[in-house]
């Protein structure tokens, strides 16, 4: 997705018309880390797909693509609803995808590029990503080691 001729090169090699892109820097550990390679691959990348897609004309159909339920940032208010107020991410990753969102949002009013986000939220059991807490906690558990507590257990 970030190298646009091979982008635009595939899409009309294998003349694809929907698209969905589910690709994104994850982890809102390494983004502290790492700031200026998630903004390039969670936001500057999602750009080339954009432009990608209008230089070919692929607005009629939508785009799909992975948002994420970190834009709901500090918002306290439970459930979430898609018409609350996301003006305070609690992360980099949070603001990346909540800038994909109006990203989307610009290129309808710009260029009509039809688009759906999808905020995922994360998914526990046996198919959830071992680096959240659930895999964590038991591995530590079960090892008789000692779980690593942030912000002094406040959070």
């Amino acid at each position: 997705v970030c190298d646009r001729e091979t982008l635009k090169e595939t899409i009309q090699k294998h003349n694809i018309t929907k698209v969905i892109h589910l690709a994104a820097q994850a982890g809102v550990r390494y983004s502290l880390k790492h700031p200026l390679e998630y903004t390039h691959n969670n936001v500057d990348c999602f750009v080339h797909l954009l432009e990608t897609m209008v230089a070919l004309d692929l607005t009629t159909d939508p785009l799909v693509f992975a948002s994420s339920s970190s834009v709901y940032g500090n918002n306290v208010k439970i459930p979430f609803r898609e018409s609350d107020r996301l003006e305070d991410p609690a992360s980099l990753y949070a603001a990346t995808k909540r800038s994909d969102e109006l990203l989307a949002q610009t290129y309808f009013n710009l260029y009509k590029l039809n688009s759906i986000g999808l905020r995922f939220f994360t998914v526990y059991g046996p198919y959830g990503r071992p680096d959240m807490a659930p895999w964590i906690f038991t591995d530590k558990i079960s090892n008789q080691q000692t779980i690593r507590v942030f912000n002094h257990g406040e959070s």
